[in-house]
């Protein structure tokens, strides 16, 4: 019996609020899988309508009561629910066909034509999911694809930065391959599902985030960077930088988790999704680098309050996202850096998976990465910690500025808004000007620009990356003292 659309349920598309007449869908599910695990398919059957009916946007109700029905063995009910599904967004095909509780119907002329044409359901999911992104853009729009990993980008930005933006995506899933996921390619690609991509303009991205997280979003929008929606298959994002690059491991780490049937810990998809946040190209190598968030857990050590490994590894979901979650962001990060700077990352990645079963906290597979126990792993995870830099993180931390005001734009690099005595004419930049890069280096965001300058001295001459509407220049800029 497979649960992994109903751990994907819980995580992802159990929404909105319930009557005080009513039980919650998360009840609801829970009532479902068990009535599942005990036989009692009738009650899991009522269980699962009911969800199917409260969530007509997810396809994860639909799909168990195809579950429920076939385990009594009422085949059109099934094969109808198993279509319902389908029309509202299923298309997982690897668990179709290896799900047990479908045994019943795989015999039958309607499931074996369902096989037959599944690349006809993906490519129709795919074409209602572009025409979905599309609705959050309002003035323009450019699309791209990346077709190696299925995933199609829809951009209001200008053709320039999107194809930054795509380049990225393709660099970082190079190495997400190398380094963390080395089996992605055991699902055959056709059979894979499109992700759509989609970085909207300010207002689309507010409709969006609404509608995800409701109203009460609207007055601190600029705290959501944006959110990978898996069953929606669906990565939406306000900014091309850390948070596009966050969300965009998700998918890839979704992609592996899903062949597996796993759903790995809160502190292992976070801490590897956020290790590409901040990083540099070394010799053409991709290398995650220290950051505020290291910063965060360096002061925690300092004041005796960062926690042990051990707990943030039994941190569940709900208690990493809402209690101090940028601690534990910061936490988890961290400790990947720690695996990834002794070569032991992709070992304890693919020890965690394949004993997943048995420990899905992460902590024998960390164990048996590092050939050592857990309390020789926290002290040797402290000491590197209490090693690493401290990071720039404000403009008062820097020896060299380019001598403007800057401000996070819109997505894609800081606006100058301010050109203080001769400025102008010094370096060239204008009011209103995007600054998205420092040698070649992104700087999508005020954290990226000062954790980029912070490398360079007074008196460096750097070529500054720019744009001004859609025209993108360069400028040749010499650093001043702050």
């Amino acid at each position: 019996m497979t649960s992994k659309l109903w751990a994907v349920c819980v995580m992802v598309c159990v929404v909105g609020g319930a009557r005080a007449d009513e039980p919650s869908l998360v009840e609801l599910e829970r009532e479902g899988i068990q009535a599942m695990g005990s036989g009692d398919y009738q009650l899991a059957e009522d269980r699962f309508r009911e969800i199917a009916d409260r969530t007509p946007n997810s396809y994860v109700g639909a799909y168990n009561l195809a579950s429920a029905h076939a385990r009594q063995g009422e085949i059109e009910e099934s094969i109808a629910a198993l279509k319902d599904a389908i029309k509202r967004g299923f298309t997982d095909k690897l668990t179709l066909v290896r799900d047990p509780d479908l045994g019943s119907i795989r015999g039958t002329e309607d499931y074996k034509a369902l096989i037959e044409g599944w690349g006809d359901v993906i490519e129709v999911r795919r074409n209602l999911d572009l025409a979905r992104a599309a609705k959050l853009m309002r003035k323009k729009r450019e699309t791209r694809t990346i077709d190696d990993y299925r995933v199609q980008v829809m951009s209001a930005h200008d053709p320039v930065s999107t194809d930054q933006s795509v380049e990225e995506l393709e660099r970082i899933a190079r190495w997400a391959e190398e380094e963390l996921f080395p089996n992605l390619d055991l699902v055959p690609i056709e059979d894979q599902h499109w992700v759509t991509v989609t970085l909207p303009e300010r207002v689309g991205f507010t409709q969006w985030a609404t509608g995800v997280f409701g109203p009460g979003v609207r007055g601190s929008i600029t705290s959501v960077g944006g959110a990978y929606e898996h069953q929606q298959r669906r990565l939406v994002a306000q900014d091309l930088g850390a948070t596009l690059r966050h969300e965009f491991i998700h998918v890839l780490h979704w992609r592996d988790m899903s062949r597996m049937g796993q759903n790995q810990a809160a502190w292992v998809q976070e801490g590897l999704a956020s290790l590409v946040e901040d990083y540099d190209m070394v010799g053409g190598a991709l290398v995650p680098v220290p950051s505020w968030r290291t910063n965060m857990v360096k002061r925690l050590l300092d004041v005796r309050r960062l926690p042990t490994i051990r707990e943030l590894a039994g941190t569940d979901l709900a208690r990493f996202t809402s209690s101090r979650p940028l601690a534990k962001y910061a936490h988890a990060r961290t400790v990947m850096m720690f695996l990834l700077s002794e070569g032991k990352l992709k070992d304890f990645y693919l020890r965690y998976a394949r004993g997943f079963s048995v420990d899905p906290t992460g902590i024998r597979a960390l164990e048996g990465a590092m050939g050592m126990e857990l309390d020789e792993i926290e002290a040797e995870y402290r000491a590197y910690v209490s090693g690493l830099p401290v990071v720039a993180e404000t403009g008062s931390d820097l020896g060299a500025t380019i001598g403007v005001g800057v401000e996070n734009g819109s997505g894609d690099g800081v606006v100058v808004t301010e050109l203080p005595g001769g400025a102008r004419s010094r370096t060239g930049l204008r009011m209103g000007t995007v600054i998205t890069g420092i040698n070649g280096r992104a700087t999508r965001d005020l954290h990226e620009l000062i954790r980029v300058l912070s490398d360079y001295e007074a008196g460096e001459e750097v070529r500054v990356s720019t744009r001004r509407g859609v025209l993108h220049t360069e400028l040749s800029i010499t650093l001043i003292e702050r």
